[in-house]
């Protein structure tokens, strides 16, 4: 009968060892659902604020002597707009208040535009392209 020797009992052991551990999964693939949050939440959301935020100081850098502007909500007309951070807004007939730049809202034209929302074209448009494709 054969007597099992040291080295007999170890070969077993050894040849899992030349296998090799079996592969598990990638862990990159891991991070990529979280990945595609970050490219979807950017793509939606940050890059066209940014824009938004791109547009709103060139029409502010725009704004001169007599435009109206918003200013936390009251609408009034710059009187003096020379200094680079302060700005005068005539609120009413003979009043006058000093502003920062930088909390002027936007123009009342624009500000008007987007308290109005869509236009009516715009809205006919977006019901004419639902009809489509419910047809």
């Amino acid at each position: 009968m054969l007597r099992a020797t040291p080295v007999m009992k170890t070969l077993p052991s050894i040849a899992l060892l030349a296998e090799g551990a079996p592969a598990g999964p990638n862990p990159l693939l891991d991070l990529l659902p979280i990945l595609l949050i970050f490219a979807v939440a950017y793509f939606l959301l940050i890059r066209p604020m940014g824009k938004e935020e791109k547009e709103r100081r060139k029409r502010l850098e725009a704004i001169k002597k007599g435009d109206q502007v918003v200013v936390g909500g009251i609408v009034g007309r710059v009187s003096n707009w020379d200094d680079p951070h302060i700005g005068t807004v005539e609120i009413a007939d003979k009043v006058k208040v000093r502003v920062l730049k930088k909390d002027v809202t936007d123009t009342l034209e624009a500000a008007l535009a987007k308290a109005a929302g869509p236009s009516k074209d715009a809205k006919k448009d977006q019901g004419e392209a639902r009809a489509a494709k419910g047809a």
